[in-house]
């Protein structure tokens, strides 16, 4: 039998502003126990303040790791997002953030990694590196992805053409891709507005999609791609005739 040895975290060279932006993040206790808390405060907020509706949890997959995607409008998507989660998984999924926006100051950073376990993302330099990332994420058991295909928020409420990022991320693998679509988010709290209104918002899940037989080449990553976005402007055109 192989002797133990002690061998010190590499977290404890680093310091915390490292700690928050560098990956694989180790997992803290303390961050999971408040993050866990602010979880709960977060739910009862939204479903007070903005009568937050969630439909179709039930194709949400169990005891397995999964990218849910989304439009994105506003601030509180991956708040509704992750609040669409089960509460026990919510140290499991990482929130895919802007990281010249979430990550550029130290308190911000220790907001956004707190509030929605935020994952940088560089979309001006590394984007591919960025990219490998995500993928080492979903390659462990059990962990996921909130993702905003459209890359930034849009500006009108209407669902922006998808980038290409996440067909490269799930084609010809086993990561299941679940459609969402959130109504309401952008009235709420739309980009350069510093308070949210009173608005009602609902998140309607879609069921997931599986590309794990298509090969990966440019082609397939292009119709993945447009088969995701045209899911969930699905989502948004059935939420429409619902009201």
């Amino acid at each position: 039998m192989r002797e133990w040895q002690y061998e010190p975290s590499q977290n404890l060279s680093r310091s915390i502003p490292e700690k928050l932006t560098v990956f694989p993040r180790e997992r803290d206790m303390t961050q999971s126990i408040v993050r866990g808390f602010w979880s709960l405060f977060l739910r009862l907020f939204l479903r007070l303040y903005f009568r937050l509706k969630i439909m179709g949890r039930e194709n949400l997959p169990r005891n397995k790791g999964f990218v849910i995607v989304s439009n994105h409008s506003s601030h509180l998507d991956a708040l509704c997002l992750l609040s669409a989660l089960p509460l026990h998984s919510v140290n499991r999924m990482f929130a895919v953030a802007a990281k010249d926006y979430f990550f550029r100051s130290f308190f911000k950073s220790l907001f956004s990694v707190i509030t929605v376990n935020a994952l940088p993302f560089d979309r001006e330099k590394q984007q591919r590196q960025s990219l490998e990332l995500c993928a080492d994420v979903l390659n462990a058991a059990e962990q996921g992805l909130v993702m905003f295909p459209e890359g930034s928020r849009s500006l009108n409420g209407e669902i922006q053409p998808f980038k290409p990022g996440i067909g490269l991320l799930v084609t010809g693998t086993n990561r299941l891709v679940v459609p969402a679509c959130i109504k309401g988010a952008f009235e709420a709290w739309a980009k350069g507005n510093t308070f949210p209104k009173p608005k009602k918002v609902t998140v309607t899940i879609g069921r997931p999609l599986d590309f794990c037989d298509l090969e990966r080449n440019k082609e397939n990553y292009r119709m993945v791609t447009q088969k995701v976005e045209a899911a969930v402007r699905g989502l948004k055109e059935r939420g429409g005739q619902h009201g």
